[in-house]
């Protein structure tokens, strides 16, 4: 297992479906830079689920550049992934695989320990769902991964398939988690979004609005109100919290000051 040095802290991050570890860290330039300066390392694993444009587009009707926009994903990268494929109709017609777990379990061996986790959409979920039972699931130790401090969530949903529920359990996850809502996000409803904050306990779990879609906001307010809240859980890991509504990881192959400014229109 790396050591970590100094005073720097990681942060797990999972990108979306049809995006990649690359793709995810030019989408959040802006918040990694403010961690960056409050002692926080962003790390970007890439899902192993090989994701085929082609066969996508011709299974929902899309062309390349509708894929990217509807998944906030990028029409220009040559290689996308995602950490599991739906096999039926269904939203939850879907197994997640067990190389998806060993990966995972693999890379924050090689990269960890982290302090917190942060996911978009399908990395969101599946982070939500993970963390039900963090060290088992990925069958990591304590000393391998200590109890994760906290979960920022952009767009995630809940696992809703039978073959989760027992994981989910009738006990709320007790870890402090932040919750990010586009309010005109048309892939993942507020309704499906919201199913996976009340799976959070009361008195640790917030929830953030901003006016957009199905994006991560890279927006100056809403950065900084979420480095604040991450910075806070560092020393306060449970404890009342009201919500609020606000309108040497691989790194980007673009300035991070355009891509910030790419992300304020909610595309890339």
């Amino acid at each position: 297992m790396t050591v970590g040095t100094g005073t720097t802290r990681r942060i797990l991050m999972l990108h979306g479906f049809v995006q990649s570890g690359k793709i995810f860290s030019a989408k959040t330039g802006g918040l990694r830079k403010s961690l960056k300066k409050l002692g926080y390392e962003l790390y970007y694993p890439t899902g192993p689920i090989t994701v085929d444009k082609n066969a996508i587009a011709k299974l929902y009707g899309w062309q390349e550049q509708d894929l990217a926009s509807e998944f906030d994903s990028s029409d220009c990268a040559d290689q996308i992934y995602g950490w599991y494929l739906r096999d039926g109709p269904g939203l939850d017609d879907f197994k997640l695989e067990e190389r998806v777990l060993d990966y995972l379990h693999d890379y924050i061996i090689e990269n960890g320990p982290f302090e917190g986790i942060m996911g978009f959409s399908q990395g969101a979920g599946l982070a939500g769902y993970l963390l039900t039972d963090f060290n088992q699931l990925l069958r990591l130790t304590e000393e391998q991964q200590p109890k994760l401090k906290f979960f920022v969530s952009f767009s995630g949903f809940k696992f809703n398939a039978d073959q989760f529920q027992e994981s989910y359990g009738d006990k709320p996850i007790e870890i402090r988690s932040l919750h990010v809502q586009g309010e005109l996000d048309s892939v993942v409803s507020e309704e499906r979004s919201m199913k996976l904050y009340n799976c959070f306990d009361t008195a640790t779990r917030q929830l953030i609005k901003h006016p957009g879609g199905h994006f991560v906001p890279n927006s100056k307010t809403i950065v900084t109100n979420i480095a604040n809240w991450i910075q806070n859980s560092e020393s306060t890991e449970k404890g009342p919290t009201p919500a609020t509504t606000s309108r040497k990881p691989d790194g980007p192959d673009l300035d991070d000051d355009l891509m910030d400014m790419i992300n304020s229109m909610g595309k890339i």
